[in-house]
């Protein structure tokens, strides 16, 4: 499915899944569903709203840091492999 689309888009497939492993590696720390998540913030015992205004900040530098990753592949088109 992600193939297709990055087909359709002109884009690599290796930049499709990064940009899929960035996205899904952000959501992963704010989720309120994740699991794990939860369970660790259970046992050091942090409110999930403290957890998320303390993450925040670092989730904004990481959402422009994987923009400016991104960039360079999608601009000077390394394919990779």
């Amino acid at each position: 499915m992600m193939a297709e689309f990055s087909d359709i888009i002109g884009v690599s497939r290796q930049l499709t899944v990064l940009a899929f492993q960035f996205g899904d590696g952000f959501t992963n720390m704010i989720t309120p569903t994740s699991g794990v998540l939860i369970g660790c913030l259970g046992v050091a015992r942090v409110p999930y709203e403290k957890w998320v205004k303390l993450i925040f900040p670092f989730i904004v530098f990481l959402f422009i840091a994987g923009l400016i990753l991104l960039f360079p592949p999608l601009y000077f088109s390394f394919n990779g492999f």
